[in-house]
């Protein structure tokens, strides 16, 4: 009699444990994402930076169009330039405006009236930028998507570019000099 009570207490245990696992009642919302900030480092610090689940989705969305490179930064071609292709070490003027992933502008040098000039593949603006304008050429007008290891990385830029910010911007390269 004994046995038979703790089978089935058994049995009601395995059974609650298959009705718990089949409901989903314990899963994760975000499986695809690591558990924790500190697993969210390790797998950075291995070469493997990934978008938080919350901006892949906002880029699938807004960008379905966008072109992904292998470093992880993305861009959508709004028109195509037919001047000279931007090269190391040449000085570039680009007129731009960047802005968060929900859209915040927090730069813009379409509201200065000035463009922004920088030597292109000099380390000069963001591993993103240089990677961007080095496959420009003058005339060419993108919309860039820079992930945080491409822009300000895990720190930021505060006030104005939090931690981990995907950025967009929408860039046109004005010259090539």
């Amino acid at each position: 009699m004994r046995t038979f009570v703790i089978f089935i207490l058994i049995g009601l245990g395995l059974l609650t444990l298959a009705l718990v696992v089949r409901s989903g009642m314990f899963a994760r919302k975000n499986p695809g994402e690591p558990i924790n900030s500190t697993m969210r480092l390790a797998l950075e610090s291995q070469g493997m930076p990934e978008l938080s689940m919350d901006d892949a989705t906002i880029i699938r969305r807004e960008f379905p169009e966008a072109r992904r490179l292998t470093s992880g930064l993305m861009y959508v071609l709004r028109q195509a330039g037919n001047g000279p292709a931007a090269q190391p070490g040449r000085e570039v003027a680009v007129h731009y405006e960047g802005r968060l992933i929900d859209g915040t502008v927090f730069d813009s040098s379409l509201k200065r009236g000035t463009p922004f000039t920088f030597r292109a593949g000099r380390g000069e603006v963001i591993l993103g930028w240089d990677e961007a304008i080095l496959q420009m050429r003058q005339g060419d007008k993108r919309t860039l998507i820079v992930p945080h290891w491409l822009g300000y990385g895990v720190n930021g830029r505060p006030p104005r570019i939090p931690p981990r910010a995907t950025l967009i911007f929408d860039v046109e390269l004005v010259e090539v000099r």
